[in-house]
């Protein structure tokens, strides 16, 4: 070992394996080698340490895959002989010699040409994993030239790999023992018995239920052995062993005998030479014992005729074997009274087909050839590409195909084919079970149909739907139509990954696409051609057309089996982590899982209160949207719930006024910028003759202007501008006057000037005095008529009266409208009508305010006001003259930049992507999404869409009250003050549902306490009330 040092590959160190057992061809050449070729090293390696442990008593060098040494040789090793195509190349020897020796000539489909049963899967998946290891880097014993060929094609070697000699189990003449070969002495039976042998091969159909059919009645078998004074061994092959008939007569006659139920764990070839009969069927041991000198054969193929259990066989059975052919177990019996009457002809016959190249120089020359071999590194194959196809290279608009079903039952509601109520009403929950009750029937018949098939097919959906709801041929070619035409029409191309594929073409690889669809290959093949002709002209892999799945492997296995494989790699793109993923990789294929759009809970439940197709296409928008944006937050809001509560309302706007001939709209600042935006996009997506203006004008701007003859009794009431008022700044503001004015006026009010706070009770008495105010009024008057002139002048700047106009608001009662409506009278000196847009108002028209409302919700729309609130200036409060021309007075503010930017760009973007879409019905799903947004919102203000979005906002609702956070966390003090001083949380919070979600999980616990103990206990509530109580008295 110590020349095994460096990290280089040496010819002359050669490892040897026969899977966990010491046997086949690689253990004789190992033994050959160890005895006279001293000149190479050579070491047995396996993962069985009972194995290691067994050839070093042997006197051979052994290790363990995994220990350090074998780590050591690996790198150094120059020649890996084996077998069979490994299943399993180990790391460290991937670049090495492999000399493959085989484990038996024969009549039989092998390596490449087994598509079936377990061994099927298994072939393919090491092919697919080491195919350029093996067509570059391995060596292959072949024995003839007939087999030459065989080998040539079944395992895919190239002519100048092969290695053309005998095989080291038959021909190592020199007397090996690794365990007693004294068979006839331990069975108690004389030297001059006849030893015979039954090596049945492997059975694909019957591994565990064979033995019973070939030995039909062993006493009657041992009765015949007794007579002809011989010992029969039954050698069953490994994959055979938990055979339940055989181990029950190993268990019964395991001691008779002229019976030996052979041990798989010793090596049966050494005692080849004591064999006088063997009894035969389709097992290659046949031609080894042939070449090994075992003088009779007799062919025992009962089940010749049942194709199930017997692979493929490449030549004619009966003519590439020989021996008495046995058809039935009587013949059996029978046969052993003759069985030495052999051609010998025809012995020499067989032995030439298969032996040719066998001669007394065949293990040098296998070893000399390995050496002289130089492995073809730098050959690289090409590699074999496949593509899944929904949501690869084309997707459905409606994201899912319940999208689909929702269309056909919308048609079938139109027309006139008499299907029954309940079925129109439930038709997409009829298509989905019927769906999945013929996949239950496929999956759970396999044991009583005489074919694997899985899949199933479009028609047999609407079949067994007919069936059970009694369905005219008519109604179903009617569904079955549309059905299939919604979704030619829906599917859409994923233009990256084809030109990804028309890349990979255009570089000569190969590609195929394959996917599980129940939909017909033709209808699947018309999608791909309407995405990309060159689609059409790539092989398809169609689950309905095959009958099996990639959930499978099958379908993976199916293209396996007709490519002919010879690739470096087989890579794999597609989106289902099961089918595309697991299954694939459980082949060695190599997978590229991509992640598609799927509803969230807020798409979910899009679809699932609207149930409609066009519901579909919308929520598919916002989950395509959602994907390509990383779920951000804000990016997700503005596009997917902010275009919700406005483009509906905006998009009727619209349409209505242009029914009723208006020609232009005015949007008034701060809530019109947005909407706006959305209006200027539909007209521009519609080409719509039809303008619009952003003119600034507020409630603090045009209220107190348009008082001309007497003050409004809402300037006093309950909405009016003293509300929230709390301080004797804001006071001022409210009342529009100065603090000399105001003294004047109220000289029993200057106390106010030094208050903190301006309280619930003080400001109730504050307005009621300035209400009676006769001298306040009169004020208040000059001064509106002072304000109103520049107010009147921008109106005529900006609104052109001549034409038919209207302005958009969004939510409020509809006193601003009345105070415009008589400026607007004011500035013209006519009594012109000034209608309104709103999403809902409270007032209903009266007089020249006329109101156009789009919804009869009457859910507050208080949260969408934070919205509109979010730019970066101020509520106007007042204009003045530029360059004669009049301006607002645009004061900053601090604002959600980043939300802001959000909306200005996916407010557009929504509106594209909404208006192209070919909706069945916009007008109703305008109206469906609008009502959804509100109830959503009132349902599930904890959506962390929401509250990141929403809560944070600062605005004052209230024309003069402080700007504050709309739904700011709870703090220990708030807590504090509704604990013990019964403050509720109402002033603080306009939503409490997001406060909490912005609240530290201590003091939530806190304020549950609080709530479901707390507040339920009355000594509690005695006890706060009566602490109040005393605050207040001894006002501490």
């Amino acid at each position: 070992m110590s020349n095994i040092t460096h990290n280089i590959r040496n010819d002359k160190i050669w490892v040897f394996n026969s899977g966990n057992i010491f046997n086949g061809n690689p253990k004789w050449l190992f033994i050959y080698i160890n005895k006279y070729r001293k000149d190479i090293k050579a070491y047995w390696l396996c993962d069985s340490k009972e194995t290691v442990k067994f050839i070093r008593k042997l006197g051979y060098k052994a290790y363990t895959y995994k220990s350090k040494r074998s780590m050591r040789i690996q790198k150094m090793t120059g020649v890996f002989v084996v077998n069979q195509v490994k299943e399993s190349i180990p790391k460290r020897m991937s670049d090495v010699k492999i000399l493959n020796l085989w484990h038996g000539v024969g009549c039989k489909s092998v390596e490449r040409k087994v598509f079936f049963g377990f061994l099927g899967e298994r072939i393919a998946k090491k092919y697919i994993k080491y195919n350029q290891i093996y067509k570059n880097n391995q060596l292959f014993l072949a024995t003839s030239p007939l087999m030459e060929e065989h080998f040539k094609e079944q395992c895919g070697i190239d002519d100048d790999k092969i290695i053309r000699a005998g095989y080291p189990c038959c021909m190592y003449k020199d007397k090996v023992e690794t365990f007693d070969h004294h068979i006839l002495k331990n069975k108690g039976l004389s030297p001059d018995t006849k030893i015979a042998v039954y090596c049945p091969t492997y059975r694909d159909g019957c591994k565990e239920n064979f033995f019973g059919k070939a030995i039909v009645d062993i006493d009657k078998l041992i009765h015949k052995l007794e007579e002809k004074n011989m010992l029969l061994i039954f050698k069953i092959h490994p994959l055979m062993e938990n055979d339940y008939e055989y181990n029950n007569l190993k268990n019964h006659y395991y001691n008779c005998k002229n019976i030996l139920f052979w041990n798989n764990n010793y090596d049966i070839y050494e005692i080849f030479n004591q064999i006088d009969l063997a009894i035969i069927d389709y097992s290659s041991i046949f031609y080894d014992m042939l070449a090994a000198g075992v003088p009779h054969f007799i062919r025992y193929i009962f089940d010749y005729e049942d194709k199930n259990n017997i692979r493929d066989f490449v030549f004619d059975y009966k003519e590439m074997t020989f021996g008495k052919i046995c058809s039935n177990f009587d013949e059996l019996i029978n046969t052993f009274d003759d069985y030495e009457v052999q051609s010998v002809k025809e012995k020499k016959r067989i032995s030439d087909l298969f032996w040719s190249y066998q001669n007394e120089n065949s293990f040098e020359e296998i070893i000399n050839k390995t050496l002289e071999f130089r492995p073809q590194s730098d050959r690289e194959l090409p590699n074999l590409y496949s593509f899944d196809i929904f949501d690869t290279l084309i997707e459905r608009k409606t994201l899912s195909p319940i999208g689909i079903f929702y269309y056909v039952q919308e048609k079938i509601q139109e027309c006139n084919l008499k299907f029954s109520s309940y079925f129109k009403r439930n038709f997409v929950n009829i298509r989905r079970e019927s769906e999945r009750n013929v996949r239950e029937y496929y999956k759970k018949t396999l044991d009583i149909r005489e074919e694997d098939k899985l899949e199933i097919s479009f028609d047999e959906i609407y079949e067994h739907m007919a069936e059970i709801y009694q369905l005219s041929k008519e109604q179903v070619d009617f569904m079955k139509k549309c059905e299939l035409n919604i979704e030619y029409e829906n599917c859409t191309p994923k233009y990256d990954m084809i030109s990804y594929v028309k890349e990979l073409l255009d570089k000569k690889q190969k590609v195929v696409l394959i996917s599980d669809m129940y939909l017909p290959k033709e209808f699947i093949q018309k999608l791909l051609i309407k995405a990309d002709s060159i689609l059409g002209e790539i092989p398809l892999y169609l689950s309905s057309h095959y009958g099996v799945q990639k959930t499978t492997k099958k379908l993976y296995l199916k293209v396996y089996e007709d490519s002919n494989y010879n690739y470096k790699e087989w890579i794999h793109y597609g989106d289902n982590r099961l089918a595309d993923g697991n299954m694939a990789s459980k082949l060695n294929i190599k997978t590229n899982i991509h992640s598609i759009s799927e509803f969230n809970g807020y798409e979910n439940s899009l679809v699932n209160k609207i149930q409609t197709y066009d519901s579909y296409l919308v929520s598919a928008l916002m989950a395509r949207f959602r994907t390509e944006n990383n779920n951000d937050a804000i990016e997700c809001y503005s596009y997917s719930y902010v275009t919700l509560y406005w483009i509906p309302y905006v998009s009727w706007v619209i349409k209505d006024a242009l029914k009723k001939g208006i020609k232009s709209l005015y949007f008034i600042s701060r809530d019109g910028y947005h909407l706006k935006r959305v209006a200027d996009t539909i007209i521009d997506i519609k080409k719509l003759d039809l303008k619009t203006k952003y003119i600034y004008g507020s409630r603090k701007a045009w209220r107190i202007p348009s008082f001309i003859n007497k003050i409004d009794d809402e300037f006093f009431g309950k909405f009016g501008n003293f509300t929230k008022v709390n301080s004797y700044e804001n006071l001022l503001k409210a009342m529009d006057i100065n603090e000399e004015k105001f003294e004047a006026i109220f000289p029993h009010l200057k106390f106010l000037k030094n208050s903190d706070l301006i309280d619930e009770k003080n400001r109730k008495y504050i307005i009621s005095t300035i209400n009676l105010s006769s001298k306040y009024k009169e004020y208040l008057l000059v001064q509106a008529k002072k304000e109103r002139a520049i107010v009147n002048r921008y109106l005529l700047q900006e609104i052109n009266f001549e034409e038919k106009f209207a302005f958009v608001e969004y939510w409020g009662r509809g006193y601003t409208q009345d105070c415009l409506t008589r400026l607007i009278k004011d500035a013209t000196g006519k009594n012109i009508n000034n209608p309104f847009y709103y999403a809902r108002s409270i007032y209903q028209t009266k007089g020249n305010s006329v109101r156009y409302n789009y919804t009869t919700n009457n859910s507050s729309l208080i949260f969408v006001e934070a919205l509109f609130a979010n730019l970066p200036y101020q509520s106007v409060e007042a204009y003045e003259i530029k360059n004669n021309k009049i301006v607002p007075v645009i004061n900053k503010r601090e604002n959600d930049s980043r939300l802001h930017e959000a909306l200005k760009k996916n407010l557009v973007k929504f509106c594209n992507d909404f208006y192209k879409s070919d909706f069945i019905n916009e007008d109703a799903i305008e109206r469906e999404l609008f009502r959804f947004s509100l109830s959503y919102y009132n349902r599930t203000q904890y959506d962390r869409y929401i509250v990141s979005n929403i809560a944070h906002l600062k605005d004052s609702v209230e024309l003069y009250g402080k700007e504050a956070e709309f739904a700011p966390a709870i703090t220990w003090k708030t807590i504090y003050n509704r604990i013990f001083k019964g403050e509720n949380f109402k002033p603080t919070t306009k939503s409490i549902t997001m406060s909490m979600s912005r609240t530290p999980k201590s003091i939530k616990r806190i304020y549950k306490f609080k709530k479901n103990i707390l507040d339920k206990n009355k000594y509690f509530i005695k006890l706060r009330n009566k602490y109040s109580s005393l605050k207040r008295k001894f006002k501490i």
